[in-house]
């Protein structure tokens, strides 16, 4: 079956991947290939078997019976690494914090016990998968892998590094602990009582973190599941990763994160530029939402309930200085990934309008592949195509940093996916 098609338009519902029985070695020749570690060849070959590279080069030497494909005008990059989503899972229901005690009448020496609202450190994402309607999308972006992640809490969990093949290729069960210092309803966990506000969803967290620091240094401590999966996090085994946009928040993150000696990862990160030397002095990466906004009008309007020019240049502005973040932090060395979180945008569209603020090519591509493995503590089996790496691969029909370039196809652990008219067959 030939390996070249065209345009597509997911939005539409026009296309889907269709998966390639695949039993033999691959040998593509005459692609344009990048490695993901800024090695490029102009006019090369790959060889895959059992899943994984096994050689790339100018040339490689074809086993006896392996299919062998002309790759004659392809650009073939790693597979695109989605660094947070919050889509692909199905979520236990939050727990119900129950009737508080009468704060008129009482007064407890100690936090009430059911007092955890918005602590859902018990939820491990690769045990949540719910991906179907998920990995369709994903290849459509050239997205083979994401960092799974809860978007209900402030601690919200552990994410999990998962390849989209099947029901879910878990390729690090334990990769960071997902933590939201936010006020209201999306720190909380939704819903009513304490706490509602930052104060209290920060006071909170910090004693959940200061009870996980003893339950895991008490030898045989009575069983408790919202402290049992922190364990790695408090032992410094694995990240916090914060959602935090503004530079108040992630300067509270920092503050946290010292606080209980935690390695820590900044998501979002919308104004990480404004806190460039609190991140270096922490080797912080920063993983930055995709959900990147168009540029706001500055055209003066007219009418009794026209916005002041003055608010409009303001916004203006404003939109300028956080559109050059990428390129800051990139310039000052801040290890970076891209993140969709909830967004229904597209992946490579969000890419490019970074790219178009002044964010290098080759650091972008970086941060799609290998940067983005590096950070999530997956390097060592994807990221970079070079032999003993899980085949995932993206084939497009150009640079992937232009507009007009489209995905062709996928790989995934070895497994090929065509994009093609009429549905999966």
């Amino acid at each position: 079956m030939s390996f070249r098609f065209g345009l597509f338009t997911f939005a539409l519902g026009l296309l889907a991947p269709v998966a390639m029985s695949q039993t033999k070695d691959i040998v593509i020749n005459g692609a344009s290939i990048e490695t993901g570690d800024g090695a490029v060849i102009s006019t090369g070959s790959i060889l895959i078997h059992d899943g994984k590279i096994l050689s790339v080069g100018p040339t490689v030497d074809a086993p006896a019976g392996a299919e062998v494909v002309d790759g004659k005008g392809w650009f073939i990059y790693p597979g695109f690494i989605d660094a947070y989503c919050t889509e692909g899972l199905k979520l236990p229901s939050a727990p119900v914090s129950g009737t508080p005690p009468d704060s008129r009448n009482t007064a407890p020496a100690s936090m009430w016990h059911a007092n955890r609202r918005g602590i859902r450190s018990d939820v491990v994402a690769a045990d949540c998968l719910d991906l179907k309607s998920r990995v369709t999308d994903s290849y459509a972006m050239g997205v083979t892998t994401a960092l799974l992640a809860s978007d209900s809490g402030s601690i919200r969990g552990t994410a999990s590094v998962v390849d989209y093949l099947g029901k879910g290729s878990v390729l690090s069960r334990m990769a960071v602990e997902s933590i939201a210092l936010k006020g209201g309803g999306f720190g909380g966990g939704g819903g009513g009582g304490y706490p509602g506000t930052l104060f209290g969803v920060t006071a909170l967290t910090r004693q959940i973190l200061a009870d996980a620091q003893t339950y895991s240094a008490t030898e045989k401590p009575a069983k408790d599941a919202s402290l049992e999966n922190l364990r790695s996090l408090v032992k410094g085994e694995i990240p916090a990763l914060f959602i935090a946009d503004t530079a108040r928040e992630i300067v509270r993150a920092q503050r946290i994160a010292d606080e209980f000696d935690l390695k820590w990862i900044v998501q979002g990160g919308r104004e990480a530029y404004r806190e460039l030397d609190l991140l270096k002095k922490a080797h912080t990466p920063v993983i930055l939402s995709l959900d990147v906004p168009d540029a706001p009008t500055k055209k003066a309007e007219t009418g009794p309930d026209a916005t002041p020019e003055a608010v409009l240049l303001d916004r203006y502005e404003t939109w300028k200085e956080h559109s050059k973040n990428a390129q800051v932090l990139d310039e000052a060395g801040i290890p970076l990934a891209f993140g969709l979180g909830s967004s229904f945008g597209e992946y490579l569209d969000g890419v490019r309008k970074i790219i178009a603020a002044g964010l290098p090519r080759s650091a972008a591509l970086k941060a799609m592949t290998s940067g983005a493995a590096a950070i999530l503590g997956v390097s060592d089996r994807i990221g970079v195509i070079q032999p003993g790496h899980l085949a995932n691969l993206v084939i497009m029909s150009g640079d992937f940093a232009a507009d007009k370039s489209t995905i062709l196809s996928v790989f995934v652990e070895g497994k090929r996916f065509d994009m093609k008219k009429g549905g999966a067959k």
